[in-house]
């Protein structure tokens, strides 16, 4: 801007080298755009600037509700193996070449009562889960 009013001013002035006549006006409404130009950057990089600071923000708030929810799964995953483990520890015990309470008696009295001690754990576990609010 400043470039141009100096050209603006010599233009004005009478040499002979310069030119003449409306040239120096016109050059005076160059340099008010110039100026409004600059002007509209300088707002325009604020905004840029502002709006760049947001996005971020926005990210960042994305991510910490991402990483919410994989923090929820994994409590249900750790949960249902908190579950499920002992449930396993049992039935693998009961799968080896050692003595099995029952074995000697005819009836299915023993299977169902460990049939049911297993599901009443994992039932009771469930509850307990439900009341503490992890489902």
């Amino acid at each position: 801007a400043d470039v141009i009013k100096g050209f603006a001013k010599r233009c004005n002035e009478q040499y002979t080298v310069t030119p003449r006549g409306d040239v120096g006006l016109y050059l005076s409404d160059v340099q008010d755009h110039v100026v409004t130009m600059m002007s509209n950057l300088s707002h325009f990089e604020k905004m840029l600037s502002r709006s760049h600071s947001n996005y971020l923000a926005q990210i960042s708030v994305d991510n910490i509700a991402q990483g919410n929810r994989a923090n929820s799964t994994l409590g249900k995953v750790t949960l249902i193996a908190t579950i499920l483990v002992p449930l396993n520890l049992i039935c693998g015990l009961f799968g080896m070449n050692v003595p099995v309470p029952g074995r000697e008696s005819d009836g299915l009295g023993w299977f169902f009562g460990i049939v049911g001690v297993i599901v009443t754990f994992s039932l009771s576990c469930i509850i307990v889960a439900k009341r503490l609010r992890y489902f």
